[in-house]
């Protein structure tokens, strides 16, 4: 029993909630960007956030199932049409033997999450079946899928039909629709190496996402650079998913799932973690602005975060 991939898209990938415990060894977290998309997939086929889905970027594949199988689809806005039928994203999808999936445009956002009912015949590798694409391993054999690859699966279909409650779904689609974000951060460990000015520019500039954004890092460029008061080099130090560096040209990059562990620039601003589902709807030419939080604010703004999604959720169930 399988899935085959009769176009693969632009980067379509494996991807759960990644590898925990090893970045001591060099290893990244991988795992999915936007890990609230990843578990509303995983919740509306009954599965738990820890399962794997498939991570679709901007360019969506064309997916032919073998049997019947149930589908949940959250995150970036893509048209999408079993068997040249339009349907909809954000409920349960039931697809029964040689129906064919595919994606079509992208409205807004820039990832999608597609969950199935099926559990996925790949072995995890330190406890994660994420890909790592720089390292080449976990995953689809450790890369991006292609064209006629076939994702083996154990059967399983999902009876509850579940639909995304209507709150979050106006929430994710005003968050997909904005081309502009404000991401919240707190300071970073050498933040004072910026001078006066450099700080205020930093929470005054709009930041545009460049080109060579991908799952390691958002770019970031302004027609202004940042300026220190000492060397914008420093003793290499440990980074996270969300850490704000920057490099000598003065322009900030965050650092994403498949970051290094560690780099030799400032770490000038941490983004926090309600807010960084948010980077992964991002693509070229979006913009942001960094507004500044207390350590304090940023764990009461996941708490509430939390408990605002299970709380919805539990409603529906």
């Amino acid at each position: 029993m399988s899935i085959k991939v009769l176009k693969a898209g632009l980067q379509t990938t494996i991807q759960d909630l990644g590898r925990q415990g090893f970045r001591e060894y060099g290893i990244a977290q991988n795992g999915a960007l936007d890990q609230y998309s990843h578990c509303l997939a995983n919740w509306l086929v009954g599965k738990s956030k820890h399962e794997p889905t498939i991570e679709i970027t901007q360019v969506g594949p064309t997916l032919e199932f073998t049997q019947a199988m149930t589908l949940g689809i959250a995150g970036a806005e893509f048209e999408l049409f079993i068997n040249d039928k339009p349907c909809s994203a954000n409920q349960t999808l039931q697809l029964t033997q040689g129906d064919i999936l595919n994606f079509g445009k992208l409205k807004s956002g820039a990832r999608a999450y597609l969950a199935f009912s099926d559990k996925l015949k790949v072995s995890p590798l330190m406890d994660s079946q994420s890909t790592n694409l720089l390292a080449g391993f976990g995953g689809y054999q450790g890369r991006a899928l292609k064209d006629n690859d076939l994702l083996q699966v154990e059967a399983g279909i999902s009876k509850e039909l579940r639909t995304i409650p209507e709150e979050l779904q106006q929430e994710l689609h005003h968050n997909l629709q904005q081309k502009h974000i404000i991401v919240r951060i707190t300071e970073g460990r050498e933040l004072s190496q910026l001078t006066a000015s450099g700080q205020a520019h930093l929470y005054q500039t709009n930041y545009k996402v460049t080109s060579h954004s991908n799952r390691m890092a958002v770019k970031l460029e302004s027609n202004a650079s940042l300026t220190t008061d000492k060397s914008l080099s420093i003793t290499t130090v440990p980074i996270v998913a969300g850490t704000i560096q920057l490099p000598p040209n003065g322009q900030p990059i965050i650092t994403l799932a498949d970051g290094q562990t560690t780099g030799g620039y400032p770490r000038i601003g941490q983004v926090i973690s309600a807010d960084l589902s948010l980077l992964a709807q991002l693509k070229t030419g979006d913009s942001l602005s960094f507004y500044p939080v207390s350590v304090e604010q940023a764990l009461s703004a996941l708490i509430k975060k939390n408990e605002y999604i299970e709380s919805a959720l539990a409603q529906v169930d």
